[in-house]
């Protein structure tokens, strides 16, 4: 089930990273750690303000090619703590009040938990923004290859892929904030064989890939079960009769959920306890290897966005249609990839990061696009070997790009469309993170 990494962090030093604001900023396995013990400091509001929270949140931060993530304030432009890992981060991702960051060391075979010190306390009629220092969490898994993190409003999803060569299965782990907090076992599904696969939850239920052991071509599922929790762990309910042969991505929003196949998408619809299937096919357009491998859903939006050799498409469910998005600008000079992107705004946006460093911003009704903002303006020839721009999105009106040219996150405000501000670093930045408090105290008086 879960298991717990004790023991008192060590202090390291030097920090490998030192900051300067050019622009003011307004608006493991067992972990080796920095820590400056504070008491939680209330955010007065005295109900005077504008729309920009008293606190930026916080950022981690990875460090290209060392066991390090560093955790930042935004507002005041300062390491906070500096975090030694078993190996590189493979991946950071934001738990779904964003007040943790999960830590995923994949060929480790671990999962860590940063709080990022950033929490509310609710006293009835309003609520106050708490400003701890960060810390590293007891809580932490060892589980075999953890690779796919998906989320709901409550739930954080981690598909640990298993090992063929070790014979391990894989296995889904689900946890709640609670859990993440108390240290506690979540829900759990354990199969039988190792796969490259990924899970949705639902609440108590959990769709989630199935791989027929005796194929041994592909580590790729090609089914989809329904389980439901009981006592902790995940019991089979159905598996749904439509094949997806090579299965990779998947996604949900209110009411479906979606799979890419190497032949089309899964659609599974849930109405109360009851969950529906279908598949709708590639278009005539895809030819050769072309299919959907990955797929982006939010809750306000009905339509997925899915992506197919680079390009990206409108997933309508209703309709049954895959229908391209031009996101493109005719007018480039050069044809970029896309790096980053996923559903912001709340979901009235799509965000789309390319490798010039532009950002492009989409109207998710039409799918046309808003703005192109140009967010990395260092010398692209003298990008790192192995370095990208990352993108790390928030609840709000913020999104952050690193530029490991430059050493920097940018910040960029989506309401006026443009860079507003730079963070220096001295170190060159990997996988980067946005955590905080979804929504400060400042933004909802009653």
């Amino acid at each position: 089930m879960l298991q717990q990494f004790f023991g008192n962090p060590l202090k390291i030093s030097p920090l490998l990273f030192a900051f300067a604001l050019p622009a003011v900023l307004t608006g493991c396995g067992g972990g080796d750690t920095k820590i400056v013990e504070r008491d939680p400091i209330p955010i007065e509001d005295d109900h005077d303000h504008d729309d920009e929270p008293t606190n930026q949140g916080r950022l981690l931060v990875a460090i290209k090619d060392q066991p390090k993530v560093g955790i930042w304030d935004i507002t005041e432009a300062t390491l906070l703590e500096e975090f030694t890992l078993t190996e590189p981060a493979s991946a950071l991702y934001a738990s779904p009040s964003y007040r943790y960051g999960f830590v995923i060391q994949r060929l480790a075979n671990r999962v860590n938990v940063i709080d990022s010190g950033l929490s509310q306390e609710d006293h009835g009629d309003h609520k106050h923004d708490l400003v701890e220092a960060p810390r590293w969490l007891a809580f932490g898994t060892d589980k075999a290859r953890p690779t796919h993190f998906t989320l709901t409003e409550t739930q954080s999803v981690i598909f640990f892929d298993g090992n063929g060569d070790t014979t391990t299965p894989a296995q889904v782990g689900v946890y709640t904030e609670e859990n993440i907090k108390n240290n506690t076992a979540g829900n759990v599904l354990e199969y039988t064989t190792h796969m490259h696969g990924a899970a949705q939850a639902r609440g108590d239920y959990l769709l989630s890939t199935i791989r027929d052991p005796l194929i041994t071509t592909s580590t790729l599922p090609d089914k989809v079960g329904l389980y439901k929790a009981s006592n902790g762990i995940y019991t089979e309910q159905q598996v749904f009769s439509e094949n997806c042969p090579g299965f990779h991505g998947s996604a949900q929003n209110k009411t479906q959920i979606a799979f890419g196949c190497t032949d089309g998408v899964l659609v599974i619809t849930q109405t109360g306890d009851s969950f529906n299937a279908k598949k709708i096919a590639n278009p005539a357009n895809f030819t050769g290897t072309m299919r959907i491998g990955t797929v982006f859903g939010d809750k306000h939006r009905a339509e997925f966005v899915g992506i197919a050799a680079g390009q990206f498409f409108a997933i309508n469910t209703s309709t049954g249609s895959i229908t391209p998005i031009n996101w493109l600008d005719a007018n480039s000079t050069t044809t970029p990839t896309a790096l980053a992107y996923g559903f912001a705004d709340h979901g009235e946006l799509f965000v789309i990061l390319d490798s010039v460093g532009v950002i492009h911003l989409l109207n998710t009704n039409n799918w046309s696009i808003s703005t192109r903002i140009q967010a990395i303006t260092s010398n692209l020839a003298a990008l790192p070997t192995g370095s990208r721009f990352e993108l790390a999105l928030t609840p709000g009106h913020k999104i952050y790009v690193s530029d490991p040219i430059a050493n920097q996150i940018k910040q960029i405000d989506l309401a006026e469309a443009k860079v507003s501000s730079s963070l220096q670093l001295t170190g060159s930045p990997a996988k980067i993170a946005w955590v905080g408090i979804a929504e400060p105290a400042g933004d909802h008086h009653h």
